[in-house]
């Protein structure tokens, strides 16, 4: 018994020591399987150019593309503008800056040009993330964190080159700038908040996302930082009970023992 709440004890407060405070906000994740495969034919590209050809504020600029890599990578302060939900109110009075109706100043700054400029409201923006040294096989999990104040829906897609290239327009060649062992993730947001104006000031839908992403290997289905805190609380514990606790045992025994002698003593000399 008292090995037992010893033990507990010493695990305890080793997690409180590692683990950070918790903080307001969201996370989504998705776990992959890392694999390698062959690029797709030109033929390939150029059929499948159709399903993302809509005018977008994507970078389709593959050097400016920022990666992660295994076993352990976080890239902070992101930022990526919402898209809507095509039933979304602000979708359809969106829709009605096209034929000239009128509407609030701050929209026309923002997402009235969006229309103007003929951009896909439903895929406003996409971020690209090249995924590299995974090892073949091996599983993964891709996280983003974003504040609860800034409420989204995130959309992450990760594909092998070959699949990432299907949705990318034909002159972007992913082989020509990587290898054939990278694998790639698309990022979109869409706006799933309630849409308000108030003196003139701007709805929370025009501003950018903030959000954090993260990649980490999974050893047996446990992230890679998380790990090392298993790892780290396992040895505390083997050492703990190994060592630790027999001897505190020993000397509770020697103290109680000492108690009992000494009770004795003053027995008899009463």
């Amino acid at each position: 018994m008292h090995r037992s709440v010893l033990l507990l004890t010493l695990c305890l407060s080793l997690v409180l020591a590692f683990v950070p405070q918790a903080v307001q906000a969201n996370t989504e994740k998705v776990i992959f399987t890392a694999k390698h495969t062959s690029a797709p034919s030109a033929d390939s590209r150029i059929d499948n150019l159709a399903k993302d050809s809509k005018k977008t504020h994507s970078v389709l600029d593959p050097a400016q593309w920022k990666r992660l890599s295994s076993p352990h990578t976080i890239i902070r302060a992101e930022t990526l503008l919402p898209s809507f939900h095509e039933n979304d109110l602000i979708h359809a009075l969106l829709k009605q800056a096209a034929t000239q109706q009128s509407l609030s100043g701050s929209q026309k700054a923002t997402l009235v040009k969006d229309v103007e400029d003929g951009i896909d409201l439903q895929n406003r923006e996409f971020k690209w993330y090249i995924l590299e040294d995974l090892e073949n096989g091996a599983s993964f999990e891709l996280r983003i964190s974003y504040p609860s104040t800034s409420p989204a829906d995130f959309d992450m897609r990760v594909w092998t080159l070959g699949e990432a290239q299907e949705h990318l327009p034909s002159e972007v060649r992913l082989a020509d700038h990587f290898p054939q062992t990278a694998m790639f993730a698309r990022i979109k947001a869409t706006y799933t908040g309630i849409s308000y104006q108030s003196n003139g000031t701007s709805s929370p839908e025009t501003f950018p996302i903030p959000y954090n992403l993260a990649l980490e290997r999974l050893y047996f289905m446990i992230p890679y930082q998380a790990l090392k805190l298993a790892v780290v609380i396992a040895v505390v514990a083997v050492v703990g009970l190994v060592y630790v606790v027999p001897t505190t045992h020993r000397t509770l025994l020697s103290i109680a023992s000492g108690k009992s002698e000494i009770t004795t003593d003053e027995k008899k000399s009463l």
